[in-house]
C-alpha cells in the first residue's frame, strides 16, 4: 500500500513545546506515512535538527495571510499533493487551511497546542469558520479542549484530546548536568522556557529573593531567549540576586541540564497548553512546582508529582519552592512518581501513534485523489 503523505505546517521551527512536537511527529512517523514539515515564517533550531534527521523541510516568508500569502501556501502545498494537512498554531492554521480550500488535500487536521486569550474577536471568527473545513482539532490537554468548546465556539464532534509526548530522557550524571550549568550553588532552582510575560519569570525571581536564608545561597537557572532577557536581568539586580541568576538562554541540550536542578518551577500566567518543559523535568525525576493554569494542573498531580500554586503569586510560589526544598525525601518522592507518569503515560511513541490513528480514520472517510 501506498504509504499517506502527511505535511505539518508550523509558523516557525524555533525550541518552543509546539515545535517540538511537529518535530517527534516527524521523526516517529510509522512506515505507512512519509512526512514533509512547511514552515511559513522561518526556521530556527528544529529546522536544522530536521534536514540533519533527512525530513524533507521547507520555509516561505510570510508575514500575514492575506489572499497573496494563502496562494503562496497553496502553491507549496500543491507541490506536495498531501493526503493530510496537519496545522498548527492559529497562524498556520489560518494559512494552511484557507491554502488547503485551493489545493484539496483528502482531509485537514488543525491541532491546538495552548489556551490563548489573547485572540481577538476577529481571529475567534476566523476559528469558527476554518472549524468548518477541518476534520479534526486536536488539543493538547483537556483545557485547551475547554477552550476550543467555549472561547472557540467549536463542537465536541471535532474535538480530540491528544497529550503531548516526550522521548526519553538523555543519560546524562547529576554532575554532567551541573557542569554544563557551570558547577552553580545548590540548591539549583531551574526554568526552561521562552522570556516571554506569560512564562512568569518575574514571579519566579521575586520568589526566588524572597526565600528564607538557608536557600538564597542557591542559584536559579533560567533557561530560554526572549524579550524579557533585558527587564529579567534589570530586575535581579534591584532584588539583590542578579549574582545567584544564570541565564544561558536557548539550549538546544536544555534536557542534558535538567539533572542537575534540584526542582523545575512552572511560573507560567494566563495560558500554558501543557507543559512540554514540565514533562521533561518529570521525565529527569525532578519535583515540580507550577502554577494552576491551563494543561499544567493535567501533568502536575498536586502534593503527588509537585505542588500546585496560584498564578502571579510570588508568596505562595516561595512557600511551595521551601516546602520541597526542605525534604530531599520528599523532593525525591516527588520526582520519582513523576517520572513513572511520563513513562507510562506521555511518551512520544504514544502521542504519534494516537495522531496516526486519527489519519487512519480521516483517510478512511476522504474521498481518494482522482
Amino acid at each position: 500500500m501506498t504509504p499517506a503523505r502527511v505535511v505539518h505546517v508550523v509558523e516557525s521551527l524555533g525550541l518552543g513545546g509546539l515545535e517540538r512536537v511537529v518535530e517527534l511527529l516527524a521523526r516517529h512517523a510509522s512506515p505507512g506515512f512519509v512526512v514533509e514539515v512547511l514552515a511559513l515564517a522561518g526556521g530556527g533550531r528544529i529546522w536544522d535538527d530536521l534536514r540533519s534527521a533527512g525530513i524533507p523541510v521547507r520555509r516561505l516568508t510570510l508575514r500575514d495571510y492575506y489572499p497573496q500569502s494563502i496562494v503562496r501556501t497553496a502553491r507549496a502545498v500543491m507541490s506536495t499533493r498531501p493526503d493530510v494537512l496537519h496545522t498548527h498554531g492559529h497562524f498556520a492554521g489560518v494559512a494552511g487551511r484557507l491554502a488547503a480550500r485551493l489545493v484539496g488535500p483528502r482531509t485537514v487536521v488543525h491541532h491546538l497546542h495552548t489556551v490563548d486569550g489573547t485572540l481577538r474577536r476577529r481571529h475567534v471568527r476566523l476559528e469558527r469558520l476554518l472549524g468548518r473545513m477541518t476534520r479534526r482539532v486536536l488539543c493538547c490537554s483537556s483545557a485547551v479542549a475547554q477552550h476550543a468548546r467555549h472561547d472557540l465556539g467549536l463542537p465536541d464532534s471535532l474535538l480530540e484530546v491528544v497529550p503531548n509526548g516526550v522521548e526519553p530522557a538523555p543519560p546524562v550524571s547529576r554532575k554532567e548536568a551541573r557542569n554544563l550549568i557551570g558547577n552553580p550553588s545548590p540548591p539549583v532552582i531551574g526554568c526552561v522556557g521562552s522570556l516571554t510575560p506569560h512564562k512568569g519569570q518575574e514571579v519566579l525571581l521575586q520568589a526566588f529573593a524572597s526565600l528564607p536564608d538557608g536557600m538564597r545561597g542557591g542559584t536559579l537557572v533560567l533557561i530560554g531567549e526572549g524579550p524579557e532577557r533585558p527587564r529579567l536581568e534589570a530586575l535581579a539586580a534591584e532584588l539583590g540576586i542578579g549574582d545567584r541568576l544564570r541565564m544561558p538562554g536557548e539550549r538546544s541540550d536544555a534536557r542534558r541540564l535538567l539533572p542537575g536542578f534540584d526542582l523545575l518551577v512552572a511560573p507560567s500566567i494566563g495560558r500554558e497548553g501543557l507543559g512540554v518543559a514540565v514533562l521533561e523535568g518529570m521525565d529527569a525525576g525532578l519535583p515540580v512546582v507550577a502554577s494552576r493554569v491551563g494543561g499544567l494542573p493535567e501533568v502536575v498531580q498536586d502534593e503527588a508529582t509537585g505542588l500546585l500554586v496560584p498564578e502571579r503569586d510570588p508568596a505562595a510560589l516561595a512557600a511551595a519552592i521551601e516546602r520541597v526544598l526542605s525534604s530531599a525525601d520528599r523532593g525525591a518522592a516527588l520526582g520519582a512518581e513523576g517520572r513513572r507518569r511520563v513513562e507510562t503515560e506521555y511518551r512520544a511513541a504514544r502521542m504519534v501513534r494516537r495522531i496516526e490513528s486519527i489519519y487512519e480514520v480521516a483517510l478512511a472517510h476522504a474521498p481518494r485523489a482522482a
